[in-house]
């Protein structure tokens, strides 16, 4: 049988057969299709309440019985919720059931959240260790974008092309702020992070609660359930912070200014759209596209006249929030504060990340043209905000995937940026839909399917050319290393002939590394600053410890990376 699945109801298809002429066994048990699905769902959200929780169980057993005793308490709990998930009657059942399931995802997580909001766990990358110090320095009155933390791990900042290691804060303040909130509240506990936490637990509560009554196990499952997100509350990265309020400014986004008018639905999300923005850089990518959806949108209903003005009360909205968050800041230092928000976009940070530059860093291992992947990313911008003007009856719906996409040509194309964005995904699921966006207004220059696709197609040329050209340009420094590298042995310092094989002047910083990260610079003993085109010499470098240990399972790589030109050059020394 073939099936309605129009929420509540399950009729036969008007072409499929009646029951009565199929066997009885093809004949579903329960007639409900979306009965089932929810009960799919829910049993979902259930077992994935288990991700991770034996780890966490473990960590506490011993040092925090209590805590281990919560975690014996939840499993029970979900044992009972696993039974219920079967035998629940009906919507009504379930829907209460998927309250405990959230209930019972937030002890859990609340357990996995104490050591780090208490202190006893450690912040263990650089973005909490700096969100931590700049919280702890707004709260004792210190402005964060004048101040440096050079006592951080060194191993773990970013480092940039230009041989400098980032020991200071590169976001918008509104998120350090509530962490020196929370820190002058709670001074015994680590604010930032419980600030991070209560940012996630925000963000799974509401994105249940906008749902559709069948689809809210899958926040529990996608926020709370997987464990994917635990490691970012942890470290506060500011995005998590951010996240509830971007959820917030594209819940039911395509109903903003309807009929022209703003109203407390679009203030509300415009003010919570500033606030994101006032948190962390990627709200910005994501302004931008509901700036040219809502334009499509709202275009042929209005009028371009009443849809400027539209959009200017929203943005106006979102960019006095943004302002009047960073107003301390602004007037304190206005330099700094500029500087401040803009680092992490402007700054020539090394090569990371699982997006396409890794053929790059990882497969080629250099190239004399890394500058290209920035351009290549900014160009992918504006050809997928074009796209997405051109087709937004089709990708409407997924403007909370498309804005992320960027990243992977960009130098840094860290997964996390993705990952952190993933309850946007399921804010946008639950709250659009195709149907939302078959009144768009359509752009009138190409018509015909083929000219539309072609049009497509040439949007994002220029995105695919620098990209070529970024990993076809060799690297520009051939490398002849003299010093004996033996697995297992250490060395004190590192002999090496570099020759300049490109037509400009590079100057070179280098790192043996022997995992996929520039983690720090080594020190240039003797050698050249600047090796001129063609120039050779050798250089004589030496680690920041009194000798470097040559691992033996992993292999050991010379990088070198410059930053005008942006290029990055490559040997691998053991295998």
């Amino acid at each position: 049988m073939v099936y309605d699945l129009e929420p509540g109801t399950a009729r036969p298809h008007p072409d499929s057969k009646s029951p009565d002429e199929l066997p009885a066994e093809a004949v579903p048990a329960g007639p409900d299709m979306m009965l089932w699905l929810h009960r799919a769902l829910t049993l979902a959200a259930v077992m994935g309440l288990i991700v991770g929780t034996r780890a966490v169980w473990t960590t506490h057993a011993l040092a925090r019985p209590w805590l281990a005793l919560a975690i014996t308490a939840c499993y029970l709990t979900i044992l009972i919720l696993g039974v219920l998930a079967f035998t629940a009657p009906g919507h009504r059942a379930l829907a209460r059931l998927d309250v405990g399931a959230l209930v019972t995802a937030i002890v859990l997580k609340a357990t996995t959240a104490w050591p780090g909001i208490s202190g006893q766990k450690e912040l263990t990358v650089d973005e909490g260790m700096l969100m931590d110090a700049a919280a702890r320095g707004v709260a004792d009155g210190r402005n964060p974008y004048t101040s440096e933390w050079p006592q951080i791990d060194p191993n773990l900042p970013t480092q940039l092309m230009e041989g400098r290691t980032v020991f200071d804060f590169g976001y918008p303040p509104l998120g350090v702020s509530l962490g020196a909130v929370a820190q002058w509240v709670f001074p015994s506990l680590v604010g930032i992070v419980l600030v991070a936490w209560l940012a996630m637990l925000a963000t799974a509560l509401f994105v249940f609660f906008v749902a559709p009554q069948p689809l809210r196990p899958i926040a529990t499952l996608g926020v709370l359930g997987l464990g994917t997100l635990t490691n970012y509350a942890d470290n506060a990265y500011p995005s998590m912070i951010a996240m509830p309020f971007l959820c917030l400014a594209l819940w039911a986004w395509p109903k903003i200014g309807r009929e022209g008018r703003l109203g407390w639905h679009g203030i509300l999300r415009a003010v919570a759209l500033g606030v994101a923005c006032s948190i962390h850089q990627l709200g910005w990518f994501l302004a931008l596209f509901l700036v040219v959806g809502l334009i499509m949108l709202r275009l042929g209903e209005l009028g371009l006249g009443r849809t400027f003005m539209l959009l200017l009360r929203y943005g106006g909205t979102a960019l006095a929030v943004f302002f009047l968050t960073s107003a301390p800041f602004i007037i304190a230092n206005p330099s700094a504060w500029l500087t401040g928000v803009f680092e992490p976009l402007l700054q020539h940070a090394v090569p990371h990340g699982q997006g396409l530059t890794g053929l790059t860093h990882y497969v080629i291992g250099g190239s004399g043209a890394l500058d290209y992947y920035g351009r290549a990313t900014i160009v992918l911008l504006v050809g997928m905000l074009a796209a997405f003007a051109l087709h937004l009856r089709t990708l409407g719906p997924a403007i909370a995937v498309l804005p992320w996409m960027i990243f992977m040509v960009s130098t840094r194309s860290q997964d996390g940026y993705w990952v952190l964005t993933m309850p946007l995904w399921l804010a946008a699921l639950v709250t659009t839909s195709r149907a939302d966006f078959t009144e768009a207004y359509r752009i009138g220059i190409v018509k015909g399917r083929r000219a539309t696709a072609a049009v497509t197609g040439a949007l994002f040329l220029p995105a695919a050319t620098c990209f070529v050209i970024a990993a076809a340009t060799p690297q520009p420094l051939e490398f002849s290393v003299t010093t004996p590298v033996t697995p297992g042995e250490r060395i004190e310092s590192l002999t090496v002939q570099v020759t300049n094989r490109s037509d400009e002047p590079v100057t070179p910083f280098f790192s043996l590394v022997t995992t996929v990260t520039i983690t720090n610079f080594w020190k240039v003993r003797t050698g050249p600053p600047t090796l001129e085109a063609g120039q050779s010499a050798i250089y004589t470098l030496q680690p920041n410890t009194k000798t470097y240990l040559i691992p033996e399972n992993s292999p050991a790589i010379l990088r070198a990376v410059s930053d005008d030109p942006q290029t990055l050059s490559s040997i691998r020394l053991t295998d």
